[in-house]
């Protein structure tokens, strides 16, 4: 019988791979609610849905950090560290997509709170971006 230890590599790959998909899922349903409330002027439920995007998204990169800096002081096996990456690298992606239809809407005069959205959002990517080396294997 296999007892759950939480800093075993496998599940901590596990959990930052369910982090990741979550956060993506999240980001988009929110872009989704966010381009069907600008389409139709409802500019309260645009500012709340991109600002608690931005929110969750930096609290999940966060706590993606803390897992992988976990991962690493509980294994150096490449495949742990690979498929956590791909996971990270997922996500950045997404954030990317859902960062740069955010910056449309604060250009075409979107309250300063979706500026301010679009620039964390930035940083999250920043976040990941400098995370991946990490997790990358060294040649």
């Amino acid at each position: 019988m296999s007892r759950f230890t939480p800093n075993r590599p496998e599940h901590l790959v596990a959990s930052i791979v369910a982090l990741a998909e979550q956060s993506n899922r999240l980001a988009l349903d929110a872009a989704m609610e966010a381009a069907r409330a600008d389409s139709q002027g409802r500019t309260a439920i645009v500012v709340d849905q991109i600002c608690r995007l931005a929110v969750g998204a930096g609290v999940s990169a966060g706590e993606i950090v803390w897992l992988v800096s976990e991962l690493e002081t509980a294994t150096e096996d490449h495949d742990f560290l690979s498929e956590a990456g791909v996971a990270v690298a997922g996500m950045e992606s997404c954030l990317i997509a859902v960062t740069e239809a955010v910056q449309e809407v604060a250009d075409r005069g979107a309250p300063v709170e979706v500026s301010s959205s679009a620039e964390a959002l930035r940083r999250v990517t920043v976040q990941l971006a400098e995370l991946l080396p990490r997790l990358q294997p060294v040649s």
